[in-house]
């Protein structure tokens, strides 16, 4: 098993700059958090920052979100539960 599979961690959601780029990152979320409707999510998404947007996740798919949702405009990053802080870096 490679380390970005072993390694977890979770996504944080540190601030985004408008109404708009809350939409884009909510309708994104909701793709991938299905479960959760789009109304629940955006409320999240405009509510009081810093929100833990997911728990538990790989390093890699972690980082992948991370990435994904600072090239839509918000601020976000991966702390892995060795602490170790990761933003804005390319998907491993």
């Amino acid at each position: 098993m490679e380390m970005a599979e072993t390694i977890k961690g979770r996504v944080i959601l540190k601030s985004v700059p408008n109404r708009e780029i809350e939409e884009r990152i909510a309708e994104y979320l909701t793709g991938i958090y299905g479960r959760r409707s789009y109304s629940r999510i955006a409320s999240l998404v405009a509510g009081k920052k810093p929100l833990t947007l997911v728990q538990g996740i790989t390093d890699r798919n972690g980082r992948k979100l991370v990435f994904d949702l600072n090239k839509m405009g918000a601020r976000a990053f991966f702390r892995t539960n060795l602490n170790t802080l990761y933003s804005n870096q390319e998907p491993v």
